[in-house]
């Protein structure tokens, strides 16, 4: 079977000729009104999407040529990558919130050939020496600028050649190298085919009722993608889609009014931004929130559902890079039922498996499982690692072996390949499934293992983020407690005394069997974030900090 993302974009060439793909502003966003606003319809980004691709084939471009993008979502980040779609090459994207020497690492170990980027990038790229020994074509997005060519003679040199061919890619081609935020280790590279796309566009419209005509807030860069492929209007926003955590509230907002956007997708960090917010009258015209990246608080979810019209949700899909979506959960349950059990320590609820996807428990365990067996399964009820299977099940990383060997299980008996999520949680007894952390973030103590998102709810008390670390003293791993100085959607709150917010802490550590271990607290400014999301704190980075702050001679008694 053939299949490749970009015929999604000439059929709706052909379906919906004239209706609107993209918006962009022409300049700054007012934050009160309207502002003027770029446009391509889909035959006119159909177009772009054929002359691109004509101009990168005469340049070398092919079938597997691997291709760096660093290029900010808009009309040249969809179009430039959907002609390499077109092409069958590969975009290898990187984030550049991840840093300087990161993002080096990152091109090293793919080896691109080819490089397109924004002036800023192809500047970064000279100046570090970024794939120096892979690269044979560099190309500026607009006029040519420290490269071998640009954008801008590309359009040129295709625009007159008419339709291009779609490359007849399989299902287990390569279709993008997508590398991973890093917020929980080194940054790896996934590799996504041409059929994991294709399912995922697919799932996307089952599990949300995504209708053609819609119209999006693409605040999340890999859905600028995805939007055009299923039809939807997407309006780019004006953000630093690497910063989400500065993105400007009211100008966001003034784009949901002035496009009447039904969709809104963006990480945790852009609904904080949002959350401020919820004294302004709710935006009608949306539909549907969907936020992922990393768990949202109910805090955020309870100020933002007041921008939204009755019965109207914000969900919470679960899943990861390497395996998109997994499970999926509205805020309509989340607020109502099970707010409580995650405030007394349960984990936080992710809702049911999407359809077409198997997540399964199995025991805690840190090496490599090469064969699966159901000997490995946990009952119900138990806390294990959560493994995924699935058509949107990614096979490996690329050029990664041992980390694929650590993330990958083969089941011999239908050929499967099994991700393990690196994340801890369980089913309840109503098949409902709960995230309690990251594996490599529990607390193992000589009685218990304390799971992050079984114990932080019980102390994000005053709107205060809580996060557990272990310190170790000699050879004994101690739970400490940090609390952050300022409230999840980043205002300084007024504060009791600490010695007061102090004894409530512990009162609440002996509330609970799984807390009463729990004697050490300490106040932080800011929790160490992931530059990605700007939701997933550092907690390795946190542990060094608190194991400094309670100083050598800390025995691990009260703080």
């Amino acid at each position: 079977m053939i299949v490749n993302v970009a015929a999604h974009l000439d059929r709706l060439a052909v379906e919906r000729p004239n209706a609107v793909a993209l918006y962009w502003p022409k300049g700054k966003v007012q934050p009160i009104g309207t502002t003027p606003h770029h446009q391509l319809t889909f035959t006119e980004l159909a177009q772009r999407v054929d002359a691109l691709a004509h101009g990168m084939k005469v340049r070398g471009v092919d079938r597997g040529t691997r291709v760096a993008l660093m290029i900010p979502p808009g009309p040249d980040f969809v179009s430039i990558t959907f002609a390499l779609f077109k092409l069958g090459a590969v975009p290898v994207m990187v984030d550049p919130g991840m840093g300087i020497k990161n993002v080096g690492v990152c091109l090293s170990e793919a080896e691109p050939t080819v490089f397109i980027g924004i002036a800023k990038a192809n500047l970064a790229r000279m100046l570090f020496g970024w794939a120096k020994s892979s690269l044979k074509l560099t190309i500026n997005v607009g006029k040519r600028f420290l490269s071998n060519t640009s954008t801008t003679e590309l359009f040129a040199d295709g625009q007159s050649r008419g339709k291009f061919p779609l490359i007849e890619s399989l299902p287990d081609d390569v279709a993008a190298i997508l590398f991973t935020s890093g917020s929980t280790g080194l940054a790896k590279g996934v590799e996504y085919t041409h059929g994991i796309f294709a399912v995922q566009v697919n799932m996307l419209k089952q599990t949300y009722g995504m209708e053609p005509g819609e119209v999006d807030l693409c605040t999340f860069p890999l859905f600028a993608l995805f939007g055009p492929a299923l039809g939807l209007t997407c309006v780019i926003p004006q953000m630093n889609a690497s910063r989400p955590a500065t993105a400007n509230p009211h100008i966001l907002i003034a784009q949901l009014r002035q496009f009447a956007v039904t969709q809104l997708f963006g990480s945790p960090a852009v609904l904080r931004r949002l959350a401020s917010m919820y004294q302004e009258p709710p935006v009608p015209s949306l539909k549907r929130v969907i936020s992922a990246g990393a768990p949202a608080t109910l805090t955020v979810l309870e100020k933002v559902s007041k921008l939204l019209s009755p019965g109207v949700e914000i969900y919470t899909p679960y899943g990861a890079t390497e395996a998109l979506p997994v499970a999926n959960v509205g805020s309509k349950l989340l607020l109502n039922e099970t707010r409580k059990l995650t405030e007394q320590g349960h984990g936080v609820c992710i809702g049911w498996p999407v359809l077409g996807v198997t997540v399964q428990i199995i025991r805690i365990r840190d090496d490599a499982i090469s064969t699966w067996s159901d000997e490995l399964l946990e009952p119900t009820g138990t806390v294990g690692e959560i493994v995924v299977r699935g058509p949107i099940v990614t096979k490996r990383y690329f050029r990664r072996d041992e980390a694929t060997s650590l993330a990958k299980i083969i089941d011999p008996a239908t050929g499967e390949t099994i991700h393990r999520m690196g994340d801890v949680g369980y089913f309840d007894a109503e098949g409902i499934l709960w995230f309690c952390g990251r594996k490599s973030h529990r607390v193992v103590l000589a009685d218990r293992t304390l799971f992050t998102d079984q114990v932080e709810p019980v102390f994000s008390s005053y709107g205060s983020r809580a996060a557990l670390v272990g310190v170790r003293r000699s050879g004994t791993i101690f739970p400490v407690v940090c609390i952050e100085h300022h409230t999840v959607a980043g205002v300084k709150i007024k504060r009791l005394s600490w010695a007061t917010e102090l004894q409530q802490l512990q009162k609440c550590a002996e509330h609970f069997e799984h807390t009463k271990s729990i004697h050490t607290f300490l106040l932080t400014d800011r929790f160490p974030m992931d530059p990605r999301h700007n939701s997933k704190i550092f907690r390795e980075k946190l542990a060094v900090w608190a194991d400094r702050k309670l100083g050598p001679h800390w025995k691990g008694g009260p703080a």
